[in-house]
């Protein structure tokens, strides 16, 4: 599949061509398209929303295909992606590449855009010495800065090259016209066969005449450009030619004059671009990717050795999986490679992934990507189980309905949490330090609420409680670590015993809230940062775990961590509610103010 001449010129300023999404089949020439200047990608460039685009193309300030703001999230200057630059390199003739930049480089110089042509130009002839397009294409861009000399050095090296390359000499009688030196331009045109070196070459005849030269509107006559000149290969080549040649001289030049006094439409300036570049757009589009010559390892990660999955290339030109990168950088804000901060690219918290190298993955290796899918849903099922291998976060205690905020920071938690997030769980387990063990028997499963990430990878994680669980074996997954647990839910009650147990619950409530109005002002401060004691429930027995005022206040009392794990292991609500009694009707004979309690 090739773009036809009216999809190869560059598209108007103002205006953003769009790339359809690729299919398995799409793995034409038109994959590695520019999506700016809509030539085959040189130095491409992943900016922050996962697009792909040329560096010379990123004068804008938005992505030219999802008009996002483009951020280079702490890097002085765009760096191409690696991964993708060994892709061109490894499946894209070196004869396409460089006549995608030669034309490349000849429109930057038509837009004015000299020095990046240059640029473009001298890295083109680093990669290929012996390439007279690029080298006439840096002698362009040399003469268009004024550096005369350096472009006809390398005119002088094409011209050696290939003594039958007519543009070379034809822009070599050009530069040396440019320099004054006219005689020496007229002799070099006049060695020529090719219409456009004898048009000048009767142009400067009649100027070398003269001391000033001929005048047209009170300006020296113009070359005719290679272009203009080849478009009279096909006039008749008999006597009435010759004799016409002069005449047709004047007419071009007076042609050319006009064009520079008017102003070029976006319309003219793309048909243009078509007629200068059409040798070199005709070379792309014949030439295919030779996709058969890459290999799995080619779309590897460094980091985990498998192929990329949900690739992420950072603003220093590297491509790792965004599992990968995540948990590199909650080590570390650099660049596991080349070591360059990241800081600024952890503070954005977008890690969106690269389009292009998904497209190509997908078209190249279909199969091996729907395996490494396969692989990775796998693994999100494994770590969905709320049963087996739920991880643990060692901390703190936390009760069922109570809030437990938590700063997370250390890097297994960092990645335990995200993974909670993935897999759509945003559970896991909180159990408390045991001495003898990695952590206590008995445990709260929390339940994330909201995120607030920190610039430096740190987080803000607000969580509640929702079930109890009991620990039946311990494990460890990627630095953290994961149990095999059986949830607890309360004995139920009927009969006597149920009205027993309620007026049980009534009296302990009505303690709790005689301790809560008894408390000094240090105490309500601390009351207020839990709330208010929680409403009494109309079904005490409605919940696995009891009443949510039960916690509430277990949570909030002077308890030693201990003794609330003997209240959070219990599974009789009347148990946990006449130890409560005990502990309340203590702390109430206790002076309100001016005491110091220990704890119980």
């Amino acid at each position: 599949m090739s773009h036809g001449p009216e999809n190869t010129a560059p598209p108007p300023r103002g205006c953003s061509p769009v790339r359809q999404p690729l299919g398995p089949g799409s793995r034409g020439m038109d994959v590695l398209r520019c999506p700016s200047c809509l030539l085959l990608l040189w130095e491409p460039v992943t900016v922050s929303c996962g697009h792909t685009v040329c560096k010379g193309c990123l004068g804008g300030a938005h992505c030219p295909l999802c008009q996002e703001r483009l951020k280079l999230l702490g890097v002085g200057a765009a760096r191409s992606s690696v991964v993708l630059c060994g892709l061109l390199e490894k499946c894209v003739p070196l004869e396409s590449r460089l006549a995608g930049l030669a034309a490349r480089v000849r429109d930057r110089v038509r837009r004015g855009d000299v020095r990046e042509a240059l640029r473009m130009a001298q890295r083109g002839v680093e990669l290929a010495p012996d390439a007279s397009s690029l080298r006439l294409c840096r002698a362009e861009a040399f003469a268009a800065l004024g550096q005369h000399t350096q472009a006809l050095e390398d005119l002088d090296a094409v011209c050696k090259a290939e003594p039958g390359n007519h543009e070379g000499f034809f822009r070599k009688g050009k530069v040396l016209l440019e320099m004054g030196q006219r005689a020496e331009a007229l002799q070099i045109l006049m060695q020529e066969d090719a219409p456009q070196a004898h048009m000048a070459a009767a142009c400067l005849g009649d100027a070398h005449q003269g001391s000033t030269g001929p005048q047209v509107n009170g300006r020296s006559p113009v070359l005719p450009s290679s272009g203009e000149a080849q478009d009279q290969e096909g006039e008749p080549a008999d006597g009435k030619g010759d004799a016409q040649s002069e005449h047709s001289q004047g007419t071009a030049t007076l042609s050319q004059l006009e064009q520079q006094e008017e102003p070029e439409t976006s319309a003219e300036r793309q048909g243009r671009w078509l007629v200068d570049n059409k040798e070199e757009t005709t070379a792309e589009e014949t030439a295919q990717p030779c996709w058969e010559l890459l290999s799995v390892s080619d779309v590897e990660c460094s980091l985990c050795m498998r192929m990329f999955f949900e690739p992420v290339t950072t603003p220093c030109g590297h491509t790792f999986c965004k599992e990968c990168l995540e948990r590199c950088l909650d080590h570390r804000p650099n660049c596991p490679l080349c070591k360059q901060s990241l800081r600024e690219y952890l503070k954005a918290g977008s890690y969106s992934p690269t389009v292009l190298l998904q497209d190509i993955i997908l078209a190249t290796f279909p199969t091996e990507l729907a395996e490494r899918r396969d692989l990775h849903r796998a693994e999100m099922a494994e770590l969905s189980n709320l049963t087996k291998n739920i991880p643990i976060f060692v901390c703190t205690m936390s009760f069922p309905g109570i809030a437990c905020p938590l700063h997370v920071f250390e890097p297994r938690y960092r990645l335990m949490i995200r993974r909670c997030q993935e897999t759509g769980t945003r559970r896991f387990g909180m159990c408390i330090y045991e001495h003898g063990k990695s952590f206590a028997d008995y445990g709260c499963m929390l339940e994330i609420r909201q995120i607030e990430l920190l610039a430096d990878g740190r987080s803000l994680v607000d969580t509640i409680g929702r079930r109890r669980f009991r620990v039946l074996s311990r494990g460890h997954r990627d630095g953290y670590n994961t149990a095999d647990i059986e949830y607890l839910e309360d004995r139920k009650v009927a009969g006597e015993e149920l009205q027993e147990l309620h007026r049980l619950h009534e009296s302990t409530y009505r303690l709790a809230q005689q301790f809560c109005e008894h408390q000094d002002l240090a105490s309500r401060h601390i009351l207020m940062q839990h709330g208010p004691l929680p409403e009494k429930e109309e079904d005490i027995q409605a919940s696995a775990d009891g009443p949510t005022w039960c916690w509430w206040l277990i949570s909030i009392l002077p308890l030693d961590p201990s003794y609330q794990l003997n209240l959070f292991s219990s599974t009789s609500l009347r148990a946990r509610l006449m130890q409560l009694q005990r502990i309340l009707a203590m702390l109430l004979q206790q002076p309100p103010e001016g005491s110091t309690r220990g704890h119980v």
